[in-house]
């Protein structure tokens, strides 16, 4: 035993080293693992891990404390990231326009934000890692105060000017029409209303055509506005699958409409985390409906590929960069187990959309292979009638 401790503690030193750590965190790690009798190569991974963790968080612990006093006129920081999503303070002035909704103004060019005073972290990840992959994500920033300590978060208020019908009140002004007579019940309302935990493909589709039926029943919606709603939809559904959201209800998303044009638009993403995406089970909630991320995912792909296929294939064709700058973004924000377990989770999610989008490559190219044998069948048929009718003609001339 005392010669595995030996080793073990001879790995952590060689890999603190390696790191930068702390002489705290190292003999954290050399406690840790010390009475650890599993496979020395599985137990390097796993303190490397944590080693790298460890790195990013002095990172962000030095750049805090070598970031400059605030000078005059500001009195807060905002969390900021470089292209590379290394983050950094970037001071600001932050002003209370309206104390009883906790409204602020920061600067001039931040109009309509809220300040919170609960600093939720996974939320702030996840709305860094939205903007990542350009999805249209509500912004959300952590604020530091003048003494370089977390003081709160602000929101931007997605409404602003605008006019905000968040989808499950659009579903009851739909219900209530249907019951006054002034809209014709169709055969899709009593299915979806009936469902509540999804077992078929059928049932899949369902889920995912009940909010796009009751984004159509918006009055005067514009085709080319209905087109950029539903694309959005869809980008909402594929990053929910990626993230391990737990719930996406019609509560949790919403429509925009200019007070002056009277155009329609899909609010950015908002409520982006509940507490049980940390229980890393499969069992999601989307329009009301419980159903099993990883089925809601395939029917994504076989049924509505046309609908996701630009966003697949640019987030897969990316896959090590947006990782690499993914893994930052949560070592920053997350404490170790969190970061951990919400890194697997994209992982293994991203590791799914690839699978089956070479499955479905497969499918397409057997299929049309099978189109192209069927062509050549039947041309090699009508090849051999007509020398059959040919040589046929000839024995009869011939006689």
């Amino acid at each position: 035993m005392n010669g595995n401790v030996n080793n073990i503690v001879s790995l952590v030193n060689t890999i603190s080293a390696k790191y930068g750590l702390s002489r705290e965190q190292s003999n954290e790690l050399a406690t840790k693992y010390q009475n650890d009798t599993r496979n020395i190569e599985n137990i390097k991974r796993e303190i490397e891990n944590t080693a790298n963790y460890y790195m990013h968080q002095n990172k962000l612990a030095i750049t805090i404390q070598n970031t400059p006093s605030l000078n005059p006129g500001k009195n807060y920081y905002l969390t900021a990231f470089d292209s590379n999503s290394n983050v950094y303070l970037q001071p600001v002035s932050v002003t209370v326009t309206n104390p009883e909704s906790s409204e602020v103004l920061v600067e001039n060019t931040f109009k309509g934000y809220q300040k919170h005073t609960q600093v939720d972290d996974l939320e702030i990840a996840i709305c860094q890692i939205g903007k990542l992959l350009n999805i249209d994500i509500v912004e959300e920033y952590r604020v530091y105060g003048a003494t370089k300590q977390k003081d709160s978060i602000i929101i931007r208020d997605i409404v602003d000017d605008d006019e905000f019908y968040d989808v499950e009140n659009l579903k009851k002004r739909f219900l209530k029409l249907i019951t006054s007579g002034k809209l014709k019940k169709e055969k899709w309302v009593d299915t979806a209303e009936q469902l509540k935990v999804a077992n078929t493909k059928e049932d899949y589709k369902t889920i995912i055509d009940y909010g796009l039926n009751v984004l159509k029943s918006l009055p005067s919606m514009l085709e080319e506005d209905y087109q950029k709603i539903e694309k959005k939809y869809f980008d909402m559904l594929l990053f929910d699958s990626l993230i391990n959201q737990s719930e996406r209800n019609f509560k949790d998303y919403g429509i925009l409409c200019d007070k002056e044009t009277k155009r329609y638009s899909f609010a950015p993403l908002f409520d982006n985390v509940f507490p049980s995406i940390l229980k890393n089970n499969d069992i999601i909630i989307v329009n009301g409906i419980t159903c099993n991320r990883y089925e809601l995912i395939e029917c994504l792909f076989y049924n509505y590929y046309d609908k996701i296929k630009d966003r697949v294939e640019k987030i897969l064709s990316k896959k090590d960069r947006y990782l690499q700058n993914i893994d930052i973004i949560l070592k920053y924000n997350l404490d170790l187990s969190t970061y951990n377990m919400m890194l697997n989770n994209i992982i293994t999610n991203l590791n799914y959309f690839e699978r089956l989008n070479r499955e479905r490559s497969m499918l397409e190219t057997n299929s049309s292979a099978g189109y192209v044998n069927i062509v050549q069948m039947i041309i090699g048929l009508i090849i051999i009638a007509v020398f059959s009718v040919c040589i046929g003609y000839l024995l009869y001339c011939i006689k």
